[in-house]
This record gives structure tokens, sequence and C-alpha cells, in this order.
């Protein structure tokens, strides 16, 4: 005689005890997505950072794949795309105005003609520039044109977590962990989405930094974005009331303070393709380190550590492209959560 254990969103087991891990966009969106599909689903969210203070913040939140190493093309289509289907879904929100998420159009260009990627049926309207289009950026022959997204996450991370507090079972600790294992015995499954600090938590010494350094300017006549694929760290982005320009691509740099070599170097840089720049009011500088890896790790792993058995989903790893892939990336972690709580609900039968 069988038993199929199955759950539902009517039906998820409130005595099990989930905790996600991380507060940047991969963190609160893995949370929302988790009670979006089991509304009754308790949910704790730990991190040590919150919003202004997480490496998110600093990003513009451009949706384009980016510094994504050995992640299967397969997934990366499937997360980046999941990702834009959501970001126009949350585009289309009555209180969309909060959120910082918008629709943008604009420019990469190439000194020399390149193949098409393979996001260009995700995206909006891509075609390739225009003999005039390219005209306008000194010293290039080819482009692209399309329309994308953008989700500025000083906006966008605050927005998520005033949706996850609707909810009264999500709680928010503020905690220091040395190590994922201090959990087990308070949670069954723990998602990981701690970023760069996994290499600590979890001792996967394959994340590194990707050092990004970008300004924020006044310029509110530009509201196209331009990215220079020859100086892949030559780009402005257009967000909510400024415009981000960037930036630098420094692997396993641990450096936080803004460096006026990388600063002339980007200015100059932006400013040879777009002069009129040169009469923007620059505000500030930010400093932010990419969580790096070979590949996105995005797996279920049991645990035995000292204070008992852990169930672990791993959602970290994410590059350049946390905010590309968020969502997607999300879904995927939900589904492996589901799978734990489908075993322990089975195990509890007998």
């Amino acid at each position: 005689m069988g038993t199929t254990a199955s759950l539902t969103m009517s039906s998820s087991p409130k005595n099990q005890r989930v905790a996600v891990v991380g507060a940047g966009i991969i963190g609160l969106s893995t949370a929302w997505c988790l009670k979006e599909r089991h509304p009754d689903l308790p949910v704790h969210i730990i991190a040590d950072k919150f919003s202004p203070y997480t490496v998110s913040d600093i990003s513009a939140g451009f949706w384009q794949p980016y510094l994504l190493g050995d992640t299967p093309m397969g997934l990366q289509v499937k997360w980046s795309k999941d990702t834009f289907v959501h970001m126009m879904k949350v585009h289309r929100m009555a209180d969309t105005s909060d959120a910082g998420v918008q629709m943008i159009s604009g420019y990469v260009t190439f000194k020399e003609r390149v193949e098409d990627p393979y996001w260009k049926d995700i995206v909006l309207g891509f075609r390739h520039m225009t003999e005039e289009e390219v005209a306008q950026f000194k010293g290039q022959t080819h482009g692209w044109f399309f329309t994308t997204y953008g989700a500025e996450s000083k906006y966008y991370l605050p927005w998520i977590m005033r949706k996850l507090k609707d909810f009264p079972d999500v709680k928010v600790f503020n905690r220091k962990l040395n190590s994922l294992s201090e959990l087990a015995g308070e949670y069954d499954i723990v998602v990981n989405c701690s970023g760069l600090g996994a290499r600590e938590l979890v001792n996967d010494h394959q994340v590194q930094p990707i050092r990004g350094q970008v300004m924020r300017v006044k310029a509110p006549w530009i509201k196209y974005f331009f990215n220079n694929e020859d100086l892949s760290d030559i780009y402005l982005l257009p967000v909510v009331d400024s415009v981000v320009v960037g930036g630098t691509h420094q692997v396993s740099s641990w450096d936080l303070q803004p460096s006026e070599e990388d600063k002339k170097r980007i200015w100059e840089g932006v400013c040879k393709f777009i002069p009129s720049l040169r009469g923007a009011k620059i505000e500030n500088d930010f400093v932010g380190l990419r969580p790096s890896r070979p590949s996105v790790r995005l797996e279920l792993e049991d645990v035995n550590s000292w204070k008992g058995k852990l169930t672990i989903v791993h959602n970290y790893g994410h590059g350049g492209a946390g905010v590309t892939l968020h969502w997607g990336c999300a879904v995927g972690a939900a589904q492996l959560v589901e799978d734990a709580m489908r075993r322990l609900a089975l195990k509890s039968k007998y």
C-alpha cells in the first residue's frame, strides 16, 4: 500500500519552518515567490544587512544577461525570460510608481559586427541600429536597439518588503551568521540567498567578488540607455531620478573605496560617446561587489551539522545578473523548497 505526498497552496504544512537567508534582490524575491505560491507557509527572512545597505541597492537594475560564466545556456534563457515576464507584470501593477520598475529603450554598440544575442526574442522590439543611429556614437560601426526593463533596487527592495510584511507570518531578523549550520534545529529548510556571503557561510570559495564602481549624475535630458560592448564597463542607464554611469569589472577585488582613477576613466569613456554628459552634475560615487561564481548555484543539499540535520536550497552566484535572473531563480528555488517539504511531509507520516 503506497502513500502519495502532495503539496498545494491550501495544504502547505504550517509546522514546517522555512528561513530565507539574505535580503538582497535574490533573497527578497525568493521569499515573495514562496508566499505567492503558499500564502499559509510561515517564512522568516534572516540577514545582517537590509536595504539600503545591500549590494543590490547600488545596482541600476538593468535587465540584460551579464557575467554568468558557465551557467548552462538553457537555464540562462529560462531564468532570464521568466524574470522579464515578471518585470513586465510588475510594471503594469497599480502601485508600480513605488517599485522603481520602468520600461526603457536604448542602444548597445560595437566597433565590428557581431552575432545577435540569444535573448533577442525575449526583449521588446530588438533590431539592428540604422547607419544614422550608429553615426551618433564615435568609432562604432554596428549596434542593437531594443526595449527592456529596469528595476532600481533602492526602490524595488523596499517595495517587495512591504508586500512581504502584508503577510502576518513573515518575520524579519537582523542577525549575523557565521555558518548556516547555526540554523539547524531552528528551521527545517533554509534558502541560501547570501550572495558573496556564501563564501564563508557554506565555505564555497568558488564565489569571488567582481568590483563594480559607478557614479550617479543629474542628466534629465538622457532618456535612453547606452552600453558599449567593446568596452563593457562603459555604460549609461537612466533610473528613477538620476542616471547611473559605469563602471568597472575587477575580479577578486574587495576594495569598497571609490577610486579617482576609475572615476576618471569611466567619465571620459562615457563622455566620448555622449558629449552632452559633460554638462551633468555628478552627485556621488558607489562601489559594490558582485557575487560571481563559475555558474549560478541553484540546488538542494542535505547537511548533517553539529546541531542536527538541515535541508538547504542554494540560490546564489548570480554575478552581474541578479536583477536579470531574480524571479526565474526565485521560482526555481521555490520549487526546490516544495520538493523538500514533500519529503518532510512524507517522513512525518511514518
